[in-house]
């Protein structure tokens, strides 16, 4: 049993924000994105539009693109529309990623042609 239980707005919003968002993408409310602008840190913000948040009716969203000067790229999102099947665009992507570091790891001298097993 947990000690402390989380409710009301903020959990049942972030929730929210959960479910309706996408992968390589961080959704964020008008309330973040006033936050993160007062900041004056260099955020970069794209408007989502107006989405339907269960119990809160409909929002206009966000999604946090970047950051000035943050020096490494981030991941592509994945063009992705309403009802596509998403889930096995990014299992592709995660096979395609274990073959390519396998692949790396076999090519690296003094590797004995395994990968490691761990520890």
């Amino acid at each position: 049993m947990p000690r402390y239980c989380l409710f009301g707005d903020t959990v049942n919003t972030a929730s929210r924000m959960e479910s309706t968002g996408l992968p390589y993408r961080i959704h964020v409310s008008r309330s973040t994105v006033q936050t993160l602008l007062s900041l004056e840190e260099g955020y970069r913000i794209d408007i989502r539009g107006q989405t339907e948040l269960k119990g809160k009716g409909i929002e206009e969203t966000y999604w946090l693109v970047g950051k000035a000067g943050f020096p490494r790229p981030l991941p592509t999102p994945l063009n992705i529309k309403p009802g596509d099947p998403w889930q096995d665009l990014i299992n592709q992507e995660i096979k395609v990623a274990f073959a390519q570091a396998r692949h790396q790891s076999m090519a690296r001298p003094g590797s004995l042609g395994k990968a490691s097993a761990g520890p």
